[in-house]
């Protein structure tokens, strides 16, 4: 038996001749059609050159043509989509950029016949990689065009030329994009048809690159490719600064059909994580800034600038142009703020959103004033002041994104997300950490996302060098040790029974607390200061007013006893605990008593927590953790002094607030 098979070829049975075929003289066969699907279903055949029709069986057996037609590369590309979607990785080409300063790779056909009349569809089907632009270019007289397409994000960033019609990019799953170039050529000649990675000339590494797995040129209308091959690593199309074109395939990814923008935005913003860039200052004095040049603003063009960032070490960022749409404004990004500064004559307007989770959104608009360039500037500044200041080369804040959009037009910027690589460039010495900051949704929750534990401040408390000064209540066996104890702290205990930090009008000493102050170690990092019941109820100190400077007074002595564990332990942080009332059985240290200088004890604690509050010092007020007058039957053993109970209550808040206070920034920079 004779099998032929060949879909759709024959109408008539074929005659068989075996005339050339030695020891078959005389045989005969006869040819029988049969029909190579069911009457009533359909298949493919080719009708042309790289085009495919739809053939429908019909009775007799008869093939029908249904008139539909398709290109065989369109089918190819589909059952490339259904690999992706399946997650298996897809047959591809990587153009690798050769290395070196001032480099623009290129994959072009050479010398393209340009007819004028025509009109002509450049199309690249192409992937970012550890590149994220693709540019489809000739500069030709008659056939001038250029697009550029944002891989990243899917939009057009630049396109011209006098003989561009259109640019349109088509997303076709999991980071492919179809980019065609349409064009009326208007002159007869050769010229080169290229796809280059990057739109302007940059330093390559030998290594990075972007993924296309086709490269044609047809005319409207039709699928025939004019080039003659569609095969990126074919030599038939030349390579300018490309070290390869390599036969590859991308990576394995389990896929799910992308969300649109919006949602998926939304999604992130709800319940995602994404990482950041840390932006770090230079070593010595400095003016750290990145940016992504612009170019050909218009006056009077709607300038969008939006900014998702962070603190971290710092605290402010200030975004800034000088030329372009200009403007001047610092965003606060730990209490959300922004400052527009008068440095221009038209200012700008400016928001920041809360984001949660300490991130805020910096939104900006601005006419553009000056025709030009603009270098949207991302600025890092110190505490106070404004450029140049003197960094530490590790200190910086964190950006998420950065958009910047012209009369309402897709975002422009390159890598928007991950600014620190090229196109974005940097001032002398800064530099930009990849992935190093965490941004996580509003309703989002760190150990179901895989972070860390939450931080509730502790692990910035141990192995800190403390000292304590105080009355009987710290250097007794009650809350000091404790404290230790729960925070992890290094404890020198300076406390002094008896004792209070000022002048003494009784017979107890004077000065008994602040005397030790010279004993602080210098590395010190906290310093607990309890002025204690003594200075009222039994070295009977003067009170004194607020604007007292020395030890003569009770509020002079909370002022200068600062002052001086500040020049002690410069390093150190001091914090305050609050007296508290002994119970109502005790003769001295009590409420309801007026002293011999005529004052009571709620004067004093009103003196503690004025000085401490004047001076920016923390202050525990340790009334609040239920320790006082009415509760002394709880928690004193003596009216006065901490029982076991009212120990381990007095360390476990004051832990707390130490913990609190650690969340707020006290050991920041």
């Amino acid at each position: 038996m004779i099998l032929i098979t060949a879909p759709g070829s024959y109408t008539a049975a074929p005659a068989f001749s075996f005339a050339a075929s030695a020891g078959l003289a005389g045989a005969s066969a006869a040819a029988v059609l049969g029909r190579n699907v069911e009457v009533g279903e359909y298949f493919w055949t080719e009708v042309s050159a790289g085009v495919l029709g739809l053939y429908n069986v019909t009775l007799g057996p008869a093939a029908t043509d249904t008139g539909v037609r398709a290109a065989t590369s369109s089918l190819l590309s589909d059952v490339d989509r259904i690999l992706m979607i399946e997650g298996a990785s897809v047959p591809t080409a990587k153009l690798i950029e050769a290395a070196g300063a001032g480099i623009n790779p290129s994959l072009y056909r050479a010398a393209f016949p340009y007819v004028r009349g025509d009109t002509l569809e450049h199309i690249v089907e192409a992937k970012a990689d550890e590149r994220g632009t693709v540019q489809l270019i000739s500069t030709s007289v008659g056939a001038a065009y250029n697009a550029t397409l944002n891989l990243l994000e899917g939009t057009i960033i630049a396109s011209g030329g006098a003989n561009l019609i259109s640019a349109v990019a088509t997303a076709l799953g999991v980071g492919w994009y179809k980019f065609k170039v349409t064009a009326q050529i208007t002159a007869t000649g050769p010229g080169n048809a290229q796809c280059r990675i990057s739109p302007t000339a940059y330093t390559g590494d030998c290594v990075f690159g972007i993924y296309v797995r086709k490269h044609v040129m047809q005319k409207q209308g039709t699928t025939v490719n004019l080039f003659p091959s569609s095969d990126p690593t074919s030599l038939t199309f030349t390579r300018q600064n490309l070290a390869d074109v390599i036969n590859t395939a991308t990576p394995e990814a389990l896929v799910v059909p992308a969300l649109e923008d919006t949602v998926n935005r939304l999604d992130v913003l709800i319940n995602g994580r994404l990482t950041a860039t840390k932006l770090v200052e230079p070593v010595g004095s400095g003016s750290p800034a990145f940016w992504q040049p612009r170019t050909g603003l218009v006056i009077g063009d709607d300038v969008e600038i939006e900014v998702i960032a962070k603190r971290d070490e710092r605290l402010r960022l200030n975004l800034f142009s000088n030329s372009g749409a200009r403007y001047d404004v610092t965003a606060n990004i730990e209490v959300g703020s922004v400052a527009i500064n008068s440095t221009f004559p038209f200012p700008a307007t400016a928001s920041i959103a809360p984001l949660g989770g300490g991130w805020y959104k910096i939104k900006i608009n601005q006419e553009a004033d000056v025709a030009g360039g603009m270098n949207p500037q991302h600025r890092i500044f110190s505490a106070t002041g404004a450029h140049p200041y003197v960094g530490d080369g590790v200190s910086g804040l964190h950006v998420q994104s950065s958009t910047i959009r012209i009369n309402d037009g897709p975002n422009l910027n390159l890598f928007s997300e991950d600014l620190s690589v090229l196109p974005w460039a940097h001032s002398a010495g800064a530099t930009a950490i990849r992935s190093d900051g965490l941004y996580l949704g509003v309703l989002s929750d760190p150990t179901s996302l895989g972070g860390g534990p939450y931080d509730d401040g502790s692990a910035a408390l141990v192995d800190k060098k403390s000292a304590a000064l105080g009355s009987s209540i710290t250097i007794g066996a009650y809350y000091a040790p404790l404290l230790a104890g729960q925070t992890g702290m290094i404890l020198t205990n300076l406390g002094v029974s008896g004792s209070a930090l000022g002048l003494s009008t009784t017979g107890y000493p004077s000065y008994g607390m602040s005397n030790r102050i010279v004993e602080i170690p210098a590395d010190t990092e906290i310093v607990t200061l309890e002025p204690g019941p003594n200075a009222f109820g039994a070295q009977e100190t003067p009170l004194g007013a607020f604007g007292d400077t020395t030890y003569a007074t009770h509020y002079g002595s909370l002022w200068a006893a600062c002052v001086a564990i500040r020049l002690q332990a410069p390093s150190a942080k001091i914090v305050m605990i609050g007296t508290y009332s002994g119970g109502p059985s005790h003769a001295t240290h009590r409420i309801g008593r007026v002293n011999g200088q005529g004052n009571t004890i709620d004067q004093f604690f009103e003196a503690e927590r004025y000085v401490a509050h004047a001076l920016g010092i923390p202050f525990i007020d340790i009334s609040q953790s239920g320790m006082g007058y009415i509760t002394s039957a709880l928690y004193m053993s003596d009216e006065l002094h901490p029982n076991a109970t009212g120990s381990l209550r007095h360390a476990t808040y004051d832990a707390e607030c130490l913990r609190q206070m650690v969340r707020r920034g006290l050991f920041d920079a």
